[in-house]
């Protein structure tokens, strides 16, 4: 297992942000990791109807006040979980700051929130955002912290890199039960069936086709050290079939990579780590995406990539 050493979540005190800073403490304490809760105050969000700029004694309050919330959940956890976690306090536009402190962290965990449907549509959740611009792997908290992760569906691609995702998985959830999944596509058959072949033939190269997939899979999960993961191939949209899976296998965890598309696409259209961040019922993880060229022949050792936060796009704000 590697060693998570530094763990951060985010805050703003909501029922939501306390289920992420629970399962923070869990894993900190699992781990014996370093665990540090941040919370921001956003200078812009003090602005009232008739005042453009919040005063700075307005912003000071503001910092008081979550200092006092900050060492009431600190010692909470003490309590709870028998784990010492740092308070830390940041003014500044939460994206930057979140995504500042994460470069000094191995993972990052959020809880899931969605307000503001029509800016969300267009721009996405302030944690879809950060999932977009955070360089480290990110915990998407959904559920209550009760227990320890027990089943694991990793969604993976076999043309790049999952053997961090696996490594990952393995050591947040030791002990549950994996699950990989392959989504294949369906441009063959489709092409087959405006081509006139019958149903018959379609079938049976669908099947084929799967099961070829599945031996590929088994054999690349074999070789970096996860040959005991059940494995599944179904031919569909990845989103829908990531979906339905984690419901078939009852998963509270997903573990899914970035997608590979252009920064401006998945930016303004998102893809699959969007839409399952918005309609899972369980915790996701996200990895961010790999160098090309690392495949699957991840070693063991290396999982959180050592890499410093993406710049954000211009006016760009939580």
């Amino acid at each position: 297992m590697f060693p998570l050493t530094s763990i951060l979540v985010t805050t703003d005190f909501s029922d939501d942000a306390r289920n992420a800073v629970r399962r923070a403490a869990l894993m900190a304490a699992g781990h014996r990791a370093r665990l540090s809760l941040l919370h921001v105050v956003d200078p812009p969000a003090l602005k009232g109807p008739r005042a453009w700029f919040a005063s700075q004694a307005g912003i000071d309050h503001k910092v008081s006040v979550a200092r006092a919330m900050l060492d009431r959940l600190v010692a909470e956890l003490e309590s709870r979980y028998r784990v010492q976690a740092t308070p830390v306090v940041r003014v500044g536009r939460s994206l930057e700051q979140v995504c500042a402190a994460a470069a000094e962290a191995d993972l990052l965990l959020v809880g899931s929130k969605r307000v503001n449907p029509l800016r969300s549509s267009m721009l996405g959740t302030p944690t879809e955002q950060l999932v977009r611009l955070v360089r480290r792997p990110v915990l998407v908290v959904k559920r209550e912290a009760a227990q320890r992760y027990q089943r694991v569906l990793v969604a993976v691609d076999l043309d790049t890199a999952f053997g961090d995702m696996l490594h990952s998985a393995s050591a947040l959830a030791p002990g549950a039960d994996l699950h990989v999944f392959h989504a294949l596509s369906t441009r063959r058959a489709d092409r087959m069936r405006m081509s006139g072949v019958p149903s018959e033939v379609i079938r049976e190269v669908s099947d084929s086709e799967r099961q070829r997939g599945a031996a590929r899979l088994q054999s690349m999960l074999a070789a970096i050290g996860h040959a005991g993961a059940q494995v599944s191939v179904d031919h569909g949209d990845p989103r829908v079939l990531t979906l339905e899976m984690q419901h078939t296998v009852d998963a509270d965890l997903i573990v899914l990579g970035q997608d590979g598309a252009s920064a401006l696409c998945n930016f303004l259209l998102g893809g699959v780590p969007r839409r399952v961040l918005s309609a899972a019922t369980c915790d996701v993880l996200v990895m961010p995406k790999l160098a090309q060229g690392e495949g699957a022949r991840v070693p063991a050792r290396r999982t959180w990539l050592d890499s410093g936060p993406a710049s954000l796009p211009r006016g760009l704000s939580s």
